[in-house]
Parts: C-alpha cells; structure tokens; sequence
C-alpha cells in the first residue's frame, strides 16, 4: 500500500527541508514517503555591517534572520514577509510590526521613509527598483546550487511531487531533470516560479493558490 503513496522529493537547504516535512507530517497526521536531497546551500558570506544599522528592518526570508541575529546584538522594529519569517524573528527577539503575503503587498502597504533590507544575493524582486523609500541593502548569503545525486535522479526517473519556492530553484531543476518529465509533479508557489517548468513544457505544473507556506503545505498534502 505504502509503495503506491506518491513520493514527497524536497531539495530546499536542509532546515527548510526538515521545517518543511514536519509541517506535512503535522497536516497528514502520518510521514509521507519521502527524500531529503537539498539541491541548494545557504552561503554566509560574512557581510560587514555597520555598528548601528538604521531601523525598521526588512525581513523577507528566515535565511536573513538567522544569519543577521548571529551577526549584530541591534534588535527592534521589523517587517516580515510571511508568517514563518515574522515568528523566527519574533523567537530572535525583534519587534515585528508588519506581516505581509509578498514583497509586493508589502511595498503597497507603504514602507517608512528610512530602513534596511537584509537579504539573499539573489532575490525574486528589488524592493529598491519598485519603492520610493531610501533603503540601505546588505546582502547576508548566497544560494549556491549543489549538484543532483545519483540517488536523486534514481526517485525522480521513477516519478515524484517536487516542491519548488523559488524561481532560482525552478531554474536549476529544470537544468538537471530529464525532457521526459511527464512522471514529475512540481507544486510551485507562485506563477512567477513556475515560469521556468512551463518554458521547458513541464506537463504536470500545480501553482500554489496563495504564495505562503501553509498554502503550499495544503496543495502538497492533497496530493500525498
């Protein structure tokens, strides 16, 4: 019975992977098959910050609260894109005074005149290019991208649901799968990530119906 179950390929970084599957598990109420493969390595590239970055902050992914709470004792005022950013900076001792779906929503909401905007080297969309406020940027890691195992590919010739949250991600699976991906399902979490897969006409293409962590984990846990 269990061999007929789909099998759940996750190749976020290793934390998101694991944070990812106990949510699953805690939604199914049962482990799914699944693999543990990260395809992708959070870099810390040891930015030099000033002794006193300007307030309010400006959180966009877990990577950047990790990374940034290690690096500087300043705390205070923060807004957070998604909910699972806005708590991991919570339990880091910042102030969150916004949670927003997106980085769009958040810029219509309006951002103060001044803050700062930690985040990755690549990033889906530039706050500075599309907001009117004066950002200061400090760029805290890098994803590097790892190469598919042998084990990996092995799973996926024999079908999977890969889950894919970002377009950096979506990029570097459709470079390593095969064209014959009719046996793969990837549930992207949002239109601008399954772009690359639609490119390269990917057959069997879920979107997320919101770009959040539990919209994604609902879209997964119908199909495991």
């Amino acid at each position: 019975m269990t061999e007929n179950k789909p099998l759940l390929l996750i190749t976020r970084p290793q934390k998101q992977s694991e944070q990812l599957l106990d949510d699953l598990i805690k939604r199914l109420g049962r482990v799914p098959r699944f693999i543990i493969s990260p395809m992708i390595y959070i870099k810390d590239l040891k930015a030099s910050l000033p002794k006193k970055l300007i307030n309010p902050f400006i959180f966009t992914s877990q990577n950047a609260v990790n990374i940034l709470s290690k690096s500087t004792s300043q705390r205070g005022d923060v807004h957070c894109v998604g909910h699972k950013v806005a708590n991991l900076a919570k339990l880091n001792g910042f102030d969150v005074i916004s949670i927003s779906e997106t980085i769009e929503k958040m810029i219509e909401s309006g951002l103060p005149e001044k803050c700062t905007y930690l985040r990755g080297e690549q990033v889906t969309t530039d706050i500075s290019s599309i907001s009117s406020a004066n950002i200061d940027e400090y760029i805290l890691y890098a994803q590097v991208l790892l190469e598919i195992t042998n084990e990996t590919k092995s799973e996926i010739s024999k079908g999977c649901i890969i889950p894919v949250y970002s377009e950096n991600m979506a990029n570097h699976l459709v470079n390593c799968i095969s064209s014959q991906n009719d046996h793969i399902i990837v549930v992207c979490i949002s239109n601008k990530v399954s772009k690359p897969f639609e490119q390269c006409g990917f057959k069997n293409i879920i979107v997320s119906p919101k770009p959040s962590s539990d919209a994604m984990i609902s879209a997964l846990a119908i199909r495991l």
